[in-house]
């Protein structure tokens, strides 16, 4: 490091200091308030959305929902740089949570095309989506002065990538609800104070004690069900390069065609789309072409809803490299055929260990030997493996869900101590 870089770098230490300081004071300072008004009023618990294929939160706004203490909504947010396309998803995202009953407000004027103050909703209580790509009003350090600031993770703590661990928001927040204890140690040694660390499991998982919903069944055979899921980190200069849909897009679409006999859901990740249009893989008309095929087609569909585990409970298979889903499909207990990008920066201990059970292919060739094993021959070998990988997975008899809305109800109780 240059003399240059040291001096900057020690000047902006002591404020960015100073100010992860004042935010832990200001909660601190809420939750006295808190435990004064707590059990005469309802507590004002905000969930931040700015994409419904992202929602996490669903187990504990209906715990909260149906408790005498907290009254949930979701705020439907954009990303401090935003599209036209984001503000078009923003009446999507609010019929998505409007439809099913649920509380649901914009927190993104549409009119003036301004961010609204999170103070303008009253919040005891802020759910943040993700850390990234915080308008400045809605970040911790300024919603800490009138709510506690908390975060469950989208991901699952599976990945060596930096992204994970590094961000200031771990330190910021009131609260970081975790999925295990492997998480918490390679935060704290990235320096987050373990006082915000709690470890609860992955709210995600609690789909998994919920009933199948009729409703949201979309197969429409009895014939072998494969979920296709990519990620879409396969550009060249990505954190995590885990992606190999400029691999594998075309043999897809061959292998759906030529196997009418078997039933297809494409679950891409959201950001998908704008990456192969600006990784040139395709134009914008081929890619809505390409969409169109998994949407249209007699044995395929297409899904991009954020309530998305009743159609893994009811697949077969799936083949994904998108690092979540390794742990989100596990309790499933279905083979999956695990998509491993050469350049990809990896998976961590935890994932390690939690992909034991899966079906690991690094190219073409790989990909079909494992598929005709799979399907033709039924032969999945690893089946026992992945009951002892569920071993590793924390998953609460009161769901996690349950585990985090104790914790609220203790520590504002109890004034934080």
């Amino acid at each position: 490091m240059d003399l240059k870089t040291f001096i900057e770098r020690s000047l902006s230490y002591f404020p960015n200091n100073l100010k992860l300081i004042l935010t832990h004071h200001n909660y601190k300072k809420i939750l006295l308030k808190l435990k004064k008004e707590f059990g005469k009023r309802k507590l004002r618990v905000c969930f931040l959305n700015s994409e419904n294929s992202k929602w996490v939160y669903g187990s504990l706004y209906d715990k909260l929902i149906k408790s005498k203490f907290f009254t949930p909504v979701v705020l439907l947010v954009v990303d401090k740089d935003y599209s036209d396309r984001d503000i078009e998803k923003l009446k999507t995202n609010y019929e998505f949570f409007n439809s099913r009953g649920m509380n649901v407000e914009y927190a993104f004027d549409i009119e003036t095309k301004e961010h609204i103050p999170l103070s303008e909703f009253n919040p005891d209580i802020i759910f943040y989506q993700e850390p990234w790509a915080l308008p400045r009003l809605q970040q911790p350090r300024h919603t800490s002065k009138y709510s506690l600031c908390c975060y469950c993770s989208y991901g699952t703590g599976t990945t060596n990538g930096r992204n994970e661990y590094c961000s200031r928001f771990f330190k910021e927040v009131w609260a970081y609800f975790l999925d295990n204890n492997f998480v918490k140690k390679v935060l704290t040694n990235h320096g987050v104070n373990g006082k915000n660390l709690v470890v609860t499991g992955s709210i995600k998982l609690d789909a998994y004690s919920y009933p199948l919903n009729p409703d949201k069944q979309i197969w429409q055979t009895n014939n072998f069900r494969i979920i296709y899921a990519p990620h879409f980190s396969f550009a060249k200069d990505s954190i995590l390069k885990f992606g190999t849909f400029d691999i594998y897009y075309k043999f897809f679409v061959e292998f759906a065609k030529s196997h009418p006999e078997i039933e297809f859901i494409f679950k891409p990740h959201p950001v998908l789309r704008k990456m192969i249009v600006q990784e040139h893989l395709m134009t914008e008309a081929e890619t809505d072409d390409y969409y169109a095929f998994w949407a249209n087609s007699n044995n395929t569909h297409f899904y991009d809803k954020g309530d998305y585990f009743d159609i893994f409970k009811t697949s077969d298979m799936m083949i994904t490299d998108c690092n979540s889903f390794l742990t989100e499909y596990l309790p499933a207990q279905k083979p999956l055929i695990q998509l491993i990008a050469g350049k990809s920066i990896g998976l961590n201990e935890f994932g390690e260990e939690i992909t034991k059970g899966y079906y690991k292919v690094h190219n073409l060739e790989e990909l079909k030997a494992a598929l005709n094993k799979l399907i033709i021959q039924k032969d999945d070998t690893l089946k026992e493996e992945r009951k002892k990988c569920m071993e590793k997975l924390i998953m609460p008899q009161i769901g996690t869900a349950g585990v985090i809305m104790n914790y609220l109800i203790e520590k504002i109780k109890n004034g934080g101590d």
